[in-house]
């Protein structure tokens, strides 16, 4: 897969992107309020993920001249293995570390994925993607600076599980060349298996189903197709750095839903990373011929 693209590409890939991990970053609000069991919330949410997106390849197959498998054959199938897998080890981690080591240890995601790119596809990564890569990682660190270093070796290890296949998946898609929207459906599949055993209950009230249903069936949904799409026309790495818009901007959606005040440092290290974003954008929008 070359690394450079037209710009015309590049653009859709950028608005693919922005707009699935804008998305995504509606999920930990959501969670907080549906305030259910981590389990019982993490079956639903891979159920509905999985409901909303057959859903969505049953319309287009029958409205349009669409005619792709719905797993996309041997690549589909792998690479929702990997996100699968990605969300059960980010489960497990988060029951046996610090969030700030979580969301540490995720923030190396662009960089992975830029490793695995240079390995896997061959394509040649630039220093202004370095660079941002790098201030990413530190506005990261920045925001979650107090949690460092809290004990829980075997959920760290969880963690770098999550963030390798997490940014596998992404560069095999990248790697296969197709449109796999509809990987993150067998991987919520996978993921409401896993959480299954666990759950004591699978119930829930009125209120839980429908902040349930709507992070489930729209923002859960649309935001995981649209990220496992994006790798189709964005290099590996530079989607990867949007997945840093949720450590970002899903503490400051949390205080508007429920109240709970991000820190001084949150709002530094916010400000670094988005500005790193729309900086890195705009100059890889420049360097591409139109």
């Amino acid at each position: 897969m070359p690394s450079t693209v037209r710009s015309p590409e590049y653009r859709k890939g950028l608005v693919v992107t922005i707009t699935g991990a804008l998305l995504l970053t509606l999920d930990t609000p959501l969670l907080r309020l549906v305030d259910g069991n981590q389990w019982t919330v993490m079956f639903w949410r891979g159920v509905f993920v999985f409901f909303a997106l057959s859903a969505w390849w049953l319309w287009k197959r029958r409205t349009s001249l669409y005619s792709g498998s719905f797993l996309m054959g041997p690549w589909g199938v792998f690479v929702s293995l990997l996100y699968g897998l990605s969300n059960v080890f980010f489960i497990i981690a988060l029951h046996n570390t610090s969030v700030a080591n979580l969301l540490v240890i995720l923030a190396l995601n662009p960089l992975i994925c830029a490793l695995l790119s240079l390995v896997l596809l061959k394509d040649r990564i630039s220093i202004s993607t370095w660079a941002a890569i790098a201030s990413s990682f530190i506005g990261v660190a920045i925001i979650v600076q107090d949690g460092i270093g809290k004990p829980g070796s075997f959920g760290d290890a969880m963690s770098l599980l999550a963030v390798f296949t997490l940014a596998s998946a992404i560069v095999f898609t990248r790697k296969s060349g197709r449109n796999l929207t509809t990987a993150p459906a067998l991987a919520g599949l996978i993921a409401a298996a896993v959480a299954y055993p666990f759950a004591h209950s699978l119930s829930l009230d009125a209120t839980q189903w429908g902040y349930m249903a709507t992070n489930g069936i729209l923002v859960m949904a649309i935001a995981s197709g649209l990220l496992a799409f994006a790798p189709s026309l964005l290099p590996a790495a530079h989607v990867a750095m949007f997945y840093l818009l949720e450590t970002v901007l899903g503490p400051l959606w949390v205080w508007l839903a429920v109240g709970e005040e991000p820190s001084k440092m949150a709002f530094i290290g916010g400000a670094i990373v988005i500005t790193t974003l729309i900086v890195h954008s705009v100059l890889s929008l420049r360097k591409r011929p139109g």
